[in-house]
């Protein structure tokens, strides 16, 4: 049986890992060390037989505790090469200037994290274990955060059909607007890739707004120490509220014509 978790949520219960990572975690243990280093190999979501990368982060930490180092290097390796390919899925060398040295930055700073995990900080991968992209996703923004704005040449928008596209809930609500609401469609994938597509279409200023919403920044702060849109762009928040709702109208637009095809 996997170890427990140590981390609580605010209400004091422990953090639990999904049913379907406890099983494969289950399985795993039961086969050899280099067997299971084979299995996680796999850097395809789509491919038969891919280890979920919780499953990774759970392995890598046990490997750490036992003293298992070569199995700790394989596991480290293989785990930075599937962020590394995540970051590339939205931080396009085509759409961001400097996005190599932006995602080696970013991989950087999430080795930092393990080596914490490793050192004795407990529970700080847990999340991790119970919900890698969400995780990473968080850590991602908070990293793009205080690179600060002078990368943010352009913004990434297409993402690599392997990991899907990651959409905020105010762009949800726009494409959903002519759904009716639907969530099942907004969850099909062949719909976010429409939706990629679109976003694709808008107009450069249209798009760098929408692109910064994904990216989960605020359009505007009180708080000046805040990396907002508006200090990102070098425009007043009425400018960039304004470019969000043309975005918006347009992406309706051009998804209804889709759609009714």
């Amino acid at each position: 049986m996997p170890e427990a978790l140590k981390r609580t949520n605010k209400d004091g219960t422990r953090y639990t890992r999904p049913p379907e990572i406890e099983a494969w975690l289950e399985k795993l243990e039961k086969i050899v060390p280099s067997e299971r280093l084979r299995q996680f190999e796999g850097f395809s979501k789509r491919a038969l037989g891919y280890v979920p990368s919780e499953a990774l982060v759970h392995f890598l930490r046990k490997a750490w505790v036992e003293g298992a180092q070569a199995e700790f290097e394989k596991i480290f390796r293989v785990l930075l090469k599937r962020v590394d390919q995540s970051l590339t899925s939205v931080i396009s060398d085509s759409r961001i200037s400097g996005a190599r040295g932006i995602r080696e930055e970013i991989c950087g700073r999430f080795a930092e994290r393990i080596a914490k995990d490793c050192k004795g900080q407990a529970g700080f991968l847990d999340f991790y274990e119970i919900r890698f992209d969400k995780a990473l996703a968080n850590f991602r923004v908070s990293a793009l955060r205080q690179i600060g704005p002078s990368v943010v040449d352009t913004v990434p928008l297409a993402a690599n059909e392997d990991d899907g596209l990651e959409i905020s809930p105010e762009v949800e609500a726009a494409a959903a607007e002519f759904l009716g609401g639907d969530q099942q469609e907004l969850d099909d994938p062949a719909f976010r890739l429409a939706l990629t597509r679109a976003i694709d279409r808008l107009p450069d200023d249209q798009k760098e707004v929408i692109g910064l919403i994904l990216q989960d920044f605020q359009i505007d702060s009180k708080d000046k120490s805040v990396m907002t849109i508006s200090s990102i762009l070098g425009c007043d928040e009425r400018t960039v509220r304004n470019r969000r709702d043309r975005a918006y109208k347009a992406l309706r637009a051009i998804l209804q014509k889709e759609y009714a095809q």
